[in-house]
């Protein structure tokens, strides 16, 4: 069954949601300090995915309103 434009954004979301989660846990048992700083960096990226998707999300919610 297709999905809608809102039910696509929110999987996303969970996606981008587990990828904060694992690269913060990897950047936590890292042993080599240039690693940790590569999934600090990487999970400060995931979580401005999440606001954006967020943002849409909203958008979307207030449309359909």
């Amino acid at each position: 069954m297709a999905k809608t434009p809102l039910e696509i954004i929110q999987m996303a979301l969970e996606r981008e949601k587990k990828a904060v989660r694992d690269y913060s846990e990897y950047a936590k048992t890292a042993e080599d300090p240039s690693i940790q700083e590569m999934f600090r960096f990487l999970t400060e990226e995931e979580k401005k995915h999440v606001k954006l998707l967020l943002e849409e999300i909203e958008k979307q919610v207030y449309q359909e309103m």
